[in-house]
């Protein structure tokens, strides 16, 4: 099959982009196929294009409505409408003609979100129907190591094997090696060798300033968007918080004069709405927003992003500061921060996680209610236990795969038969603890970013598993404060590359994620990312029996 007519055909565009051919080609053969492609490099045409070609219907599982809303709206605006998304907004009549669409053949993509996929009518009605592919968006939500964590996620790898094992194309903008080793786990798709493209992007301008006290940032936004020297065009402004992003679009719009909105989760649907719409119009200069805005925006000539704190990882990094330069135009990513910002982000990470107290009462309550027909609902398990929504989820997921309940309907729990008959089931936490080690590692590589000499490209690429041999990128502070100086940094290895297996008497055994100097950074399994000198650790050594 001639792809490139066929890209024209269906979609108009005249060829593909770096990594895109090679995926849909892999999609076409019926190979399964994990994709790295960086924020903008296309990745929806990788499945839209083979759905449109396959035949039957394509199964795409995505985390967000509105993202699905994006992609429904590009592919009607293009003439192509054999596509609907189920998800939570569809009211019963809606949901049934869309069951009824899929179940007369009509539909191509059906879009869906992970949670839809626990519904077994849901399920058989997909067992009744051609599924050529099977599509798992934002990949790294399956992975413990992922830096989201949606429980619904988990159970795709049976799923997919309840659907007759369709073609399997698993897509993340975010995925280290460690990752990508346990999202072909998790999807049983263990031999695949992932496609990784795009995440050197020569376009953006890495920067970071470090400020001593926090009306110090608010100094330095003011030389970014108001000096002499201010950054151009339009751009965002990223905060840790919702507090904090109020107060900078403040301070921008009263102090500096800058038209500024601003957007976070809290906002009502319309605000949302029509702050997005202000600034695709370029009716204001920036958007100053918390993680909560970027998903889904379209715009190719974002100027700059400011991070005014400091995120959680790199991958959320990389994604939110990704969104500049689409139009690969010469775009600034500046990181502003203070040491004392990684509280704001242990803490969240503290929300994050279950102790076995609140995994012991969510247990017990549905315990009590065990002899009520239809188990406990979700709705009644938040009311009674007044836990957050996002950590109730977590623990339900954590109890559910380990055994101890089960579904009795549409978001309501019951006691497991194994549980009624076995009081003495024991839960381990043993793997919350390691991801939460592992997440504080994260960030704790994320504030080693902030803090490096060396060149941040190189710093960026090797997280991610790229190797980056230039010794200057001549685009980021740091290399270009070596360039002024006339200093050659190198680009030592310390002796190892990444993805070598390393050993450590204390941590085991680990994995090369990046090297310099003589400093060599090694992710262990049970504690995270460790930066240690290069002598620290070993080759393993193999033994004869």
């Amino acid at each position: 099959m001639d792809l490139h007519s066929a890209v024209r055909e269906k979609f108009g565009f005249d060829g593909f982009y770096p990594g895109q051919e090679e995926v849909v080609s892999r999609v076409m053969a019926g190979e399964d196929t994990l994709a790295i492609l960086a924020t903008g490099a296309g990745k929806s045409l990788t499945y839209q294009l083979p759905a449109l070609l396959l035949g039957g219907t394509t199964v795409v599982v995505s985390p967000l409505i509105a993202l699905m809303k994006d992609q429904l709206d590009m592919l009607r605006d293009r003439g192509i409408t054999e596509v609907v998304a189920l998800n939570s907004t569809l009211s019963e009549e809606q949901e049934l003609r869309a069951r009824e669409r899929i179940r007369n053949g009509s539909v191509r993509i059906a879009y869906t979100t992970p949670e839809k996929l626990e519904d077994e009518s849901f399920i058989a009605l997909l067992k009744s129907v051609k599924v050529p592919l099977f599509v798992v968006d934002e990949a790294h939500c399956i992975s413990q190591w992922g830096h989201d964590f949606r429980p619904a996620y988990l159970a795709l790898g049976g799923i997919i094997a309840k659907l007759g094992s369709p073609t399997v194309l698993a897509l993340t903008a975010t995925a280290t090696p460690s990752v990508r080793e346990d999202i072909l786990r998790q999807l049983g798709i263990e031999d695949v060798k992932p496609i990784v493209r795009g995440f050197d992007r020569p376009s953006l301008i890495y920067s970071a300033i470090k400020a001593d006290k926090e009306a110090d940032k608010l100094k330095i936004l003011r030389s970014l968007l108001a000096g002499p020297q201010a950054l151009e065009g339009t751009g965002i402004v990223y905060t840790a918080t919702i507090k904090n992003a109020l107060e900078v679009q403040d301070y921008l719009k009263r102090q500096l004069g800058v038209p500024a909105a601003v957007y976070h989760s809290k906002l009502h649907k319309e605000d949302r709405t029509a702050v997005h719409n202000l600034f695709m119009d370029e009716a204001i200069r920036a958007v100053v927003a918390t993680n909560a805005f970027g998903l889904g925006i379209d715009k190719p000539n974002i100027r700059f992003v400011v991070h005014y704190d400091l995120p959680g990882s790199l991958e959320a990094y990389t994604q939110e500061a990704g969104r500049a330069g689409r139009d690969g135009l010469p775009s600034h990513c500046t990181l502003i921060y203070r040491m004392s910002d990684t509280r704001v982000q242990n803490y969240f990470l503290t929300g994050k996680y279950p102790d076995i107290e609140e995994v012991q009462r969510v247990y017990g309550t549905i315990d009590v209610f065990s002899a009520q027909s239809g188990g406990v609902s979700m709705t009644d398990l938040r009311k009674i236990l007044q836990l957050p929504l996002t950590k109730l989820k977590v623990i339900l997921a954590l109890l559910k795969k380990s055994g101890f309940i089960e579904a009795a309907g549409r978001s309501a729990y019951a006691l497991s038969e194994a549980a009624r008959r076995n009081g003495s089931l024991v839960l381990s936490l043993a793997n919350y603890e390691t991801k939460k080690s592992y997440d504080q590692s994260k960030l704790a590589m994320m504030l080693q970013y902030a803090e490096s000499g060396s060149c941040r490209r190189r710093f960026i690429l090797n997280y991610f598993g790229e190797e980056f041999d230039a010794a200057n990128c001549g685009a980021c502070d740091n290399c270009l404060r070596a360039t002024h100086r006339g200093i050659d940094e190198g680009a030592s290895t310390g002796g190892f590359k990444i993805s070598d297996v390393v050993m450590h008497p204390k941590f085991g055994t680990g994995t090369v994620e990046r090297t310099e100097r003589d400093l060599v950074t090694v992710l262990f399994p049970s504690v995270g990312y460790k930066t240690l000198l290069a002598s620290a650790v070993n080759r393993p050594t193999s033994r004869i029996a």
